[in-house]
């Protein structure tokens, strides 16, 4: 039996391109749906269709790959945006108390529309927006708006193992996270932020238990119902 290879290409944006070619094609991607505390933070990423053999080998979904493995392929990533011409890319975060005000979907798609705005004004005349078409990983389509003047939005099930930009996308986003969660550890060091991420892990639970929770939990999450009492601002 032939294993199934679990690196993206190009193909869905070839196939687009070829239909539409002065076509600007966007992947996004969201890292920290689950977790109980920190913000959710989407990527965004465009790549020239002829650079694609330039991307930085084992491209993949960041869930895909350790820490040092991901760190690597976001460097690389970075390097290779220095001329906006091969790469552009983009985050933008949702934070916790904002997700708490309107939802945890919600939140996610706002931090894609930012970050799909904030690569939109990079513009500078180097690349067309008569046609914008953005994809995104998942299997619900959110309402994404962009400047062209005509655009489309596909939300595409497991994504970020299909296609590249949105692989680009989802380390991106996953890295930009985890900096953030690192940051974070060092004013609230007993959460253990630094390595839990934020997600409900043992160690988590019991700072909680501890602790109460801070500002940066996620207190609509039901998890955290016993502690919404207890919230250090």
């Amino acid at each position: 039996m032939t294993a199934v290879s679990l690196l993206p290409d190009f193909s869905y944006e070839r196939q687009r391109l070829a239909a539409l070619p002065t076509a600007t094609i966007i992947g996004i991607d969201e890292a920290g749906r689950g977790p109980w505390a920190g913000p959710v933070v989407a990527g965004a990423a465009w790549i020239a269709a002829d650079m694609v053999g330039n991307l930085p080998a084992g491209l993949t979904d960041s869930k895909r790959l350790n820490a040092s493995r991901r760190q690597i392929i976001y460097e690389a990533l970075l390097d290779l945006a220095q001329d906006r011409s091969k790469l552009r890319w983009a985050t933008a975060a949702t934070d916790a108390r904002e997700i708490d005000q309107i939802g945890i979907l919600p939140a996610i798609f706002q931090a894609m529309q930012t970050a799909a705005n904030t690569l939109f004004d990079q513009d500078d005349g180097a690349w067309g927006q008569d046609d914008v078409i953005m994809l995104v990983d998942g299997s619900i389509q959110p309402k994404l708006s962009s400047p062209a003047q005509r655009t489309e939005v596909e939300a595409i099930i497991k994504g970020d193992l299909k296609v590249l930009s949105i692989a680009a996308a989802s380390i991106i986003a996953k890295v930009t996270r985890d900096e953030i969660m690192i940051e974070l550890a060092k004013t609230y060091p007993q959460y253990g932020w630094q390595k839990n991420k934020g997600y409900g892990t043992a160690d988590h639970q019991a700072a909680l238990a501890e602790h109460g929770a801070t500002a940066y939990h996620r207190m609509s999450f039901r998890p955290l119902a016993p502690y919404r009492d207890s919230v250090d601002d």
